[in-house]
């Protein structure tokens, strides 16, 4: 890993120096009629796409330049406050006054068809938005059972949306504690992924029925409406399923009255019968889903953005044991809560997302598991103020759990490495197609893979050379522009997923595999170098980078051609001595040829 600095700045956190420095802000936002404490909080530097929100404790700590920054705090059903940031330092705690509700207005527009009217026009808003935006995109949840925390995770993300609607998460890295519960792990592998498919105006199998996914009509015959006490500036609409509750939301739409663009949107549902999530395993099930998701949104001149998700759902997980003994019985329940955060930020200012081809669609564990953890990215990024019960379970994942990902070097196959032997569960959820080049480690051919199935004779001799092998691997760049750093760190891997080799065992194929490989890692550190000694700018990285995967591709179809699936010694030694000379690594040594592998 490598950090270019281009510019020299003065950076400090706890006092300025200088009219560019940065500084360090805790506070916390409360009602000032209650003094309660006000979650997930929207604050924004004035005149940026930068800021945060408040923690569920309603504190936050925001970097801001003392000298220039104004920072502006927004809450649906309260009024807006604009504070500079330098009186923030002395007074931490913002109090913020809910709007005055208006009663007359419930009077005066109470008939459910004006109401349906107002819901119609703010879906054909939504509907009608084609506004296509990125944004950075901080996802935390946490899940517990038995008031044991058994699961806290952290991802950042690029965010791709269309009006409000996410069309695509892209993983940029993450880290999360992990604790044994009834000697095994509870994972919510993909979460992320089911929060974002909830789309307000189109129906779903994934999910209850929402008002804005009707027309007027259809909107009629399924729900009951109201209007509920609200301010001036807004409409604040309640509504709930006429028959089959199990089957659509209950909740509150706010609805900003000049624009008809929606504000916040509350949704609950007891025992749902349609829910995104699945458990685990074939043999386990999951019942009694309890969901409860807020969505607030922000406006943007004409354009309406989804500002922060928060939600929480409760569920029975039934766990069934194969092999079940007099301590531990052949069926487990628990009483399974994961509730979390998605939030949305500095817009159409994306991160740079890792340098590497993978399905879209894998969870985040697996994700995490293939992008390793990037300590110059976390400590660039700071999104988020953990609560301090948060801060209690990472201590509780420290001492009985697992830390992931906060700071070591587990990745692909070492990434969920568990420390009680007998505990498979891990292994049974994934293949790892992913290795990560190593000079203490050499590769072998995995004939348990389908794609590593050896053809009969009839069907190899048939067939053309490009169809019974081909070996991929990828060079992994990750690179994080902070301020005016950019830091890149890099990795060769090794791709089983999209290698295939239908040709029998050989002595030659583990050191022509092995070479091969190595040959990957000499262009690597070839790039490393490049970047090194290089005034990097984003648009260079990115030039080095394709010119290296050329090269890459150049020298190992080179290496093909000579070797011959490694059946020609001599041109395999050449290659080795390659190696010996780059990497001093013998892998003819390692694997003889007069020797089985």
């Amino acid at each position: 890993m490598t950090k270019i600095r281009l510019l020299a700045t003065a950076m400090v956190l706890l006092c300025t120096i200088n009219s560019f420095a940065q500084t360090t802000i805790d506070g916390r936002v409360k009602d000032s009629a209650t003094n309660e404490s006000l979650p997930f909080c929207s604050i924004t530097v004035k005149g940026s796409t930068k800021g945060t929100i408040t923690n569920e404790e309603g504190a936050f700590t925001i970097f801001v330049n003392l000298n220039k920054d104004t920072l502006l705090f927004s809450y649906v059903g309260y009024t807006p406050q604009t504070i500079p940031a330098r009186r923030l330092v002395q007074k931490p705690m913002v109090l913020m006054n809910r709007n005055n509700v208006l009663l007359n207005e419930v009077v005066v527009h109470s008939t459910d068809d004006y109401i349906f009217d107002v819901l119609l026009r703010c879906r054909k808003r939504l509907s009608d938005d084609p506004s296509e935006h990125t944004a950075k995109v901080y996802y935390g949840i946490e899940t517990q059972t038995k008031e044991q925390p058994v699961e806290q995770l952290e991802c950042y993300y690029n965010g791709y949306l269309k009006g409000i609607t996410i069309e695509k998460l892209g993983f940029k890295n993450g880290r999360l504690g992990l604790a044994v519960l009834d000697e095994s792990y509870f994972l919510t592998l993909n979460t992320s992924a089911a929060i974002s498919r909830l789309n307000l105006i189109v129906q779903s199998k994934d999910y209850p029925f929402i008002p804005f996914q009707f027309n007027k009509r259809e909107m009629k015959k399924h729900f009951r409406v109201a209007l509920e006490p609200s301010d001036n500036k807004m409409y604040r609409i309640s509504f709930q399923p006429r028959k089959m509750k199990q089957h659509g939301f209950s909740g509150e739409v706010w609805i900003d009255k000049e624009s008809l663009s929606i504000l916040k949107i509350n949704l609950n549902i007891e025992n749902a019968l349609q829910h995104p999530f699945l458990p685990i395993f074939p043999t386990d099930s999951l019942s009694q889903i309890h969901l409860s998701i807020n969505q607030t949104f922000k406006q943007e001149g004409n354009t309406v953005l989804p500002d922060h998700f928060d939600f929480r759902y409760d569920a029975v997980y039934k766990s069934v044991r194969k092999e079940p003994t007099a301590g531990h019985p052949s069926i487990l329940t628990r009483n399974i809560t994961t509730k979390g955060i998605m939030y949305f930020y500095d817009y159409d200012n994306p991160f740079i997302l890792p340098f590497f081809e993978y399905d879209n669609a894998f969870d985040d564990y697996r994700k995490m598991s293939f992008i390793p953890y990037n300590d110059f990215f976390w400590k660039s990024n700071f999104t988020l103020r953990l609560t301090e019960k948060q801060k209690e379970n990472l201590n509780f994942f420290s001492d009985k759990g697992q830390l992931i990902n906060f700071g070591d070097r587990r990745y692909g196959r070492d990434f969920l490495r568990i420390q009680q032997e007998n505990d498979t569960s891990f292994s049974k959820l994934y293949e790892f197609y992913y290795t990560f080049w190593s000079s203490s480690e050499r590769i072998r051919l995995n004939r348990k893979l389908v794609q590593n199935s050896v053809f009969p004779l009839n069907k190899r001799d048939n067939a053309v050379q490009s169809s019974l092998y081909h070996l991929k691997v990828q060079l992994l760049l990750d690179v994080t522009l902070s301020g005016d750093t950019i830091d890149h760190r890099s990795y060769t891997v090794f791709d089983a997923g999209k290698t295939f080799f239908h040709l029998p065992e050989q002595p030659c194929i583990t050191p022509f595999l092995n070479i091969y490989f190595d040959i990957c890692e000499i262009e690597r550190r070839k790039m490393e170098n490049e970047l090194s000694r290089k005034s990097l700018t984003i648009a260079r990285v990115d030039s080095i980078y394709k010119r290296t995967i050329e090269n890459m591709e150049a020298i190992t179809r080179r290496y093909l051609k000579e070797v011959e699936l490694g059946k020609n010694e001599k041109s395999l030694r050449v290659w080795n001595d390659y190696v010996i000379k780059n990497l001093n690594i013998d892998n003819m040594a390692l694997f003889p040829l007069t020797n089985n592998p």
